[in-house]
């Protein structure tokens, strides 16, 4: 299977994605809530445990990814009620498009009416970068949320990518129950999943390689304006397959030396039921100097890190699809001095804003746009911005 990467293609054109109206029903704590946001700035404050994430939350499903919060759909619902419904219209700089989101004892899904699939096929449809403090988890938790949050950054640039995450974690499905269930005279069943993993697990570790390699300059230099110049934030995407990075070119050879790879484990995964090795593995390392953020970083470090990510992913979102997506700042700025806001908010003041907040006082000052007050659920219109940054 050969690949030519739209990684490539810089867009002719920049646009400015625009949120033009959302209207969210039964979404956790929402209830009716439909605003019409600012093109520029919009902020949403109120108390804790009001709403204000789930509204950014459930602005951002649109964008093909889940919820970071882990939770069943029937827990995304509303108590007492059977459904929820999320729905936006929006302008992706070429033409007014609207996507519907309906979950219940079905899922369903719609883009300008016709009907998907699965939420992921929103991926590249509605571009946006959500931050929230559950976010740190990225570089404080398990590596599956590394994985997880270089599969969806990927994936808004390029949708097929999800198709071949699908279909990979399909056949490990598969392998691994084999490998739970084989008895000894099955071993050489596994070839066919494992000719299959090998094939799909090499396009995704050159798609995330990739992405990394891109992401790197953009990374350091947004860190050392946010650190004002002390520090070098790196990263790196560290393989259970490959021992050297991957280039960005699909081989026989990359799908000979994962099959390989995959061999020299089997003996460990009959013993242990489960596959060792394969993408489902691999960790996105970020240093700070010659230092792992996660083992060494300071709380602060570690914010600032996951706020640089986002703001790298939104850069690359700009440079490769030629789109401003949607920017949700949740709860990001409260925690920040006056100097780091002003730098983030000179990095995003080009896109489409939503920034939430307890006390609306430190916001007040940033840029035109609108004030939303949310309330037990509920987020009317309260007031205008006037002010230029």
């Amino acid at each position: 299977m050969g690949i030519r990467y739209l990684f490539e293609r810089i867009a002719a054109c920049q646009f400015v994605m625009r949120l033009i109206e959302c209207y969210l029903d039964g979404y956790r704590n929402l209830n009716r809530v439909r605003i019409r946001p600012h093109p520029k700035m919009n902020i949403i404050y109120g108390q804790n445990a009001q709403g204000k994430t789930n509204l950014m939350e459930g602005i951002s499903l649109f964008s093909g990814g889940r919820p970071l919060r882990s939770a069943s759909d029937s827990k995304r619902i509303g108590f007492d009620r059977e459904l929820a419904s999320l729905k936006i219209w929006f302008d992706d700089g070429k033409r007014e498009q609207e996507a519907e989101i309906v979950l219940g004892r079905k899922n369903r899904f719609f883009c300008n009416r016709v009907p998907l699939q699965s939420l992921s096929e929103f991926s590249g449809v509605f571009p946006s970068v959500f931050f929230s403090p559950s976010h740190l988890s990225i570089v404080q938790g398990e590596p599956r949320l590394r994985r997880q949050f270089l599969d969806r950054a990927i994936a808004q640039l390029r949708p097929d990518y999800a198709t071949y995450l699908g279909q990979y974690e399909r056949v490990l499905t598969q392998r691994n129950a084999l490998l739970k269930s084989m008895k000894q005279n099955a071993v050489n069943y596994l070839d066919v999943w494992d000719q299959q993993l090998s094939q799909l697990g090499s396009v995704i570790s050159i798609l995330r390689q990739d992405y990394v390699n891109k992401m790197q300059p953009i990374l350091n230099q947004i860190y050392q304006g946010i650190s004002t110049g002390k520090e070098v934030l790196s990263a790196s995407y560290r393989s259970t397959v490959f021992e050297d990075a991957p280039d960005q070119i699909y081989s026989a050879d990359k799908v000979k030396k994962y099959l390989q790879a995959l061999s020299n484990s089997r003996e460990k995964d009959v013993a242990t039921g489960h596959t060792s090795i394969g993408i489902h593995r691999d960790d996105l390392s970020l240093k700070i100097g010659d230092l792992g953020v996660r083992e060494y970083g300071s709380q602060g470090q570690q914010r600032s890190c996951v706020i640089v990510l986002k703001m790298t992913e939104a850069k690359l979102l700009k440079n490769i699809v030629g789109s401003e997506p949607i920017v949700l700042l949740d709860d990001v700025m409260s925690e920040l001095d006056e100097s780091r806001q002003d730098y983030i908010l000179n990095h995003v003041k080009h896109h489409q804003v939503f920034i939430t907040c307890c006390d609306i006082s430190n916001t007040l000052r940033l840029q035109n746009g609108k004030v939303y007050r949310m309330e037990q659920g509920n987020c009317p219109e309260t007031e205008e911005i006037k002010n230029e940054m």
